[in-house]
């Protein structure tokens, strides 16, 4: 019987079928002689030097629960991916394809094995005839030691800081931080709940790493900029109801970053009345498409959908009376009553003003981790149209002013596998969870998400 403990399957990968599991072959480890200088107890070994294609590249093997395990495959061009799968033929560990080799190899390692039993591994083989040398190396530590919780320590200005295989935990103070993980985007979860970042490798490769005060988190194929990003989102939730996507985060990051924005929301929002440019991006969001097409009633209609978008809730007769007043009256812009009526939101000390602040706070959490899952798994085309605008609307009118942004990550999933035009290979098992502009261009370009052109609106 197989005990098993709590791990990540990877969706998006298509699953092993009976008939695959059946036709594996068995490898078998078997202690290793010099397991002292190796640091290696057991491994086993399947060569193919007969000159002749290999058609199935699935081999099983019998995993022991906490040892960790690296796999080693070469065939005449690197291999494609080696991937690993669980006793019912989901996929669990991939390697990472950072090696660009010219000899053939390539390689997963560090993989922790959640249980005791029956695993299996695909070699990924790229065969060229009539020379298909082929191997495939399993590696077993079965006592490793575990890595310790690092503490990492910033100086005070600006830093650098690289990821161990271990949990981290640190955090930046002042200046300008970047954190260096082990690893490409994809191959990460970022969480986001409240001031504190949580870097997940969806692989179990690496530690848990916990960081507050970084501005930057730098992959081996590009970085992630923290700036703004909880801004962005406020603006987005407030006026639109939904996450930001992709393209419209990174391109409202660029454009405040060039104003030289201030980052929270009442501040940006105090900025409007004295500064042109930011009262022209402010009012982009009126301007829309996106606007025009969800908000073509009067003025009381619409300052009740925003009181929805931002607080669950709809206004008071005083509140509806006065917001709408000052919008029919010229005096402030739909735009800029969305971002004032999420401000005053996040002012307000009374009982029911401190329950509404923390509402806001989860669903910026929320949002911003919506657009993290959508970038981990390159799912930026699917958050397109109004049926994926719809979906994320309802998720995060789902949010309460209790709703922890960790826990909530399997609805956030389960959302996004409902989205209209997610790639087919994801929805393969929808009940299981893993768990920009020139500085000196007028700051006036809404990104949204109804828009051929890579999701990007112009003012009307």
């Amino acid at each position: 019987m197989i005990k098993t403990m709590n791990y990540i399957t990877i969706d998006y990968l298509p699953d092993l079928t009976a008939q695959q599991m059946l036709a594996a072959r068995t490898l078998t480890l078997t202690p290793m002689s010099d397991k002292i200088s190796s640091g290696w107890d057991v491994s086993a070994l399947f060569t193919n030097h007969e000159g002749a294609e290999i058609q199935n590249d699935l081999f099983s093997f019998t995993g022991v629960a906490n040892a960790e395990y690296d796999v080693f495959s070469h065939s005449t061009r690197e291999p494609s991916m080696i991937r690993l799968y669980d006793h019912a033929g989901n996929v669990i560990a991939i390697d990472r394809e950072k090696n660009v080799s010219t000899n053939g190899d390539d390689f997963l390692n560090h993989f922790m094995a959640p249980y005791s039993g029956t695993y299996y591994v695909a070699a990924g083989w790229t065969q060229v005839k009539p020379d298909p040398f082929l191997s495939l190396s399993i590696y077993a530590n079965l006592d490793p030691v575990q890595a310790p919780v690092n503490t990492l320590r910033a100086a005070r200005g600006d830093d650098n800081w690289w990821s161990t295989f271990g949990n981290d935990i640190g955090d930046g103070g002042d200046g300008f931080d970047t954190f260096h993980v082990g690893g490409v985007r994809g191959d990460f979860h970022i969480v986001s709940a409240g001031d504190v970042l949580t870097v997940t490798s969806r692989f179990g490769t690496e530690g848990v790493d916990t960081l507050k005060n970084v501005e930057k988190i730098a992959f081996w194929d590009g970085a992630v900029d923290m700036t703004y990003i909880g801004l962005t989102q406020a603006l987005y939730v407030g006026y639109f109801g939904r996450p930001a996507d992709v393209g419209g985060l990174k391109s409202f990051q660029s454009q405040l970053a060039a104003l030289g924005a201030p980052e929270g929301v009442r501040e940006f929002s105090a900025r409007y009345a004295t500064d042109a440019a930011v009262k022209n991006l402010i009012d982009s969001f009126g301007t829309s498409a996106e606007s025009n097409a969800l908000y073509a009633g009067d003025n009381k209609t619409f300052v009740k959908a925003i009181f929805s978008n931002v607080l669950n809730r709809a206004p008071s007769l005083t509140g509806l009376e006065f917001w709408s007043a000052a919008i029919d009256s010229g005096e402030l812009t739909r735009a800029n009553a969305s971002l004032s009526i999420m401000a005053g939101a996040l002012a307000n000390t009374s009982i029911q003003g401190q329950n509404d602040a923390r509402l806001v706070q989860a669903k910026i959490n929320v949002a911003s981790n919506f657009t993290f899952a959508l970038e981990s798994d390159s799912f930026h085309a699917a958050y397109d149209g109004a049926g994926a605008a719809a979906i994320a609307r309802n998720l995060l009118g789902t949010v309460s002013a209790a709703t922890d942004a960790n826990a909530f990550q399997p609805s956030l999933y389960q959302a996004i596998l409902k989205l209209p035009q997610l790639p087919p290979a994801a929805l393969a098992h929808p009940g299981e969870q893993p768990w920009a502009t020139q500085p000196e261009a007028p700051p006036v370009m809404l990104v949204g998400i109804d828009s051929s052109l890579d999701g990007a609106v112009p003012p009307a």
